[in-house]
């Protein structure tokens, strides 16, 4: 509790009531209001000439001032005696006004330090990624000159390796078109030779039998076939076949047929099949019924859309090989065969 303040005004207050007396120069009777402990009733006047009435103004103020200060005494007491307020909660003293401001200018320091911080190390992080970058260009331009430097000698090398790849297919080719020039030569020659062997064995046995086919002829499967170059209607190439000793070509098996079909080439050719007498019939009497046959789909059929007259009674190969009844005036070319081991 704080003291009692100073009783000038008390002093003031009772310098009305006795303006008629002269207060003395030390303290009097209204010095008693600054110390509560006094007793006005039995204080000794220590001026007697000061008339000291205790119904007095003065007297009434000082026992009320008294009565105050003994009120708040027991104020005091009962405080003293109820024990110290209890404390307040930790959120409520920090949430003072100074306490929080306080609070808030430290976290607002500590956020600053770690932003600060942050910046600092995002500042080098910055530097370090340039760098980085820096030398990731760098690298990129380098390599990138060394592999258009080595595409460029790739490129050479490329150009040489074809070069030399064109030059080796075309010698390989040159020496392939000799060797097969080279090889046809000699089986002439080979054929030559047995033809002209051939000739002499029948001039000197008089020709009774023939051994071999003549120049010109090609031989298979004991059998002499000669291909002409020029065409003639089938009447025509069966009789030059038959002055030559021999018959338009009868076909018998697979194998001959693939023989004829190389050696003619891809044009009309005839052969020694016709039905101008009747049913088709080989020329040299093989039987057709039960022989071979290579007919192209519906044929034979004897058209007689052709305009030439007649209808179709020769046989003649295709371009592809196969067999087709056709007007036997058309100019086509034709095959010759005679068998070995014939009387010439």
């Amino acid at each position: 509790m704080d003291p009692a303040p100073p009783l000038a005004p008390s002093r003031a207050v009772c310098a009305p009531r006795f303006s008629r007396l002269q207060l003395p120069s030390e303290p009097g009777i209204c010095t008693a209001l600054r110390d509560p402990g006094v007793n006005l009733e039995t204080f000794s006047n220590p001026n007697p000439g000061l008339d000291l009435v205790p119904g007095s103004a003065c007297l009434t103020m000082t026992r009320e001032y008294q009565d105050l200060q003994h009120l708040d005494n027991e104020e005091n007491d009962h405080q003293l005696r109820k024990g110290p307020p209890p404390p307040q909660p930790l959120f409520q003293r920090l949430c003072s006004g100074t306490r929080l401001l306080l609070l808030s200018l430290g976290l607002s320091l500590l956020l600053l330090v770690v932003v600060c911080v942050i910046g600092s190390q995002n500042s080098k992080l910055q530097e370090e990624l340039q760098a980085l970058r820096k030398t990731f260009s760098n690298f990129t331009v380098s390599t990138e000159a060394e592999v258009k430097a080595l595409s460029v000698q790739g490129g050479g090398v490329g150009r040489k390796m074809k070069s030399l790849e064109s030059q080796l297919e075309k010698q390989q080719q040159e020496l392939s078109e000799d060797h097969s020039s080279l090889l046809l030569h000699v089986k002439q020659f080979v054929s030559d030779l047995r033809s002209l062997s051939c000739q002499m064995a029948i001039l000197q046995g008089n020709g009774s039998e023939r051994t071999c086919c003549p120049v010109n002829w090609l031989e298979h499967e004991g059998s002499c076939y000669w291909f002409s170059r020029s065409g003639k209607p089938w009447p025509e190439a069966n009789k030059y076949c038959q002055l030559e000793n021999a018959h338009l070509v009868v076909v018998g098996s697979w194998d001959e047929q693939k023989f004829v079909q190389h050696h003619m080439g891809p044009v009309h050719t005839w052969m020694g099949l016709t039905d101008q007498n009747g049913p088709w019939k080989w020329v040299d009497g093989t039987d057709y019924e039960t022989g071979f046959k290579n007919w192209r789909p519906e044929q034979p059929d004897d058209w007689y859309g052709h305009g030439l007259g007649g209808g179709e009674d020769c046989a003649h190969f295709t371009e592809d090989g196969r067999w087709n009844d056709d007007v036997c005036q058309r100019p086509y070319r034709w095959v010759c065969e005679t068998e070995l081991n014939r009387d010439s």
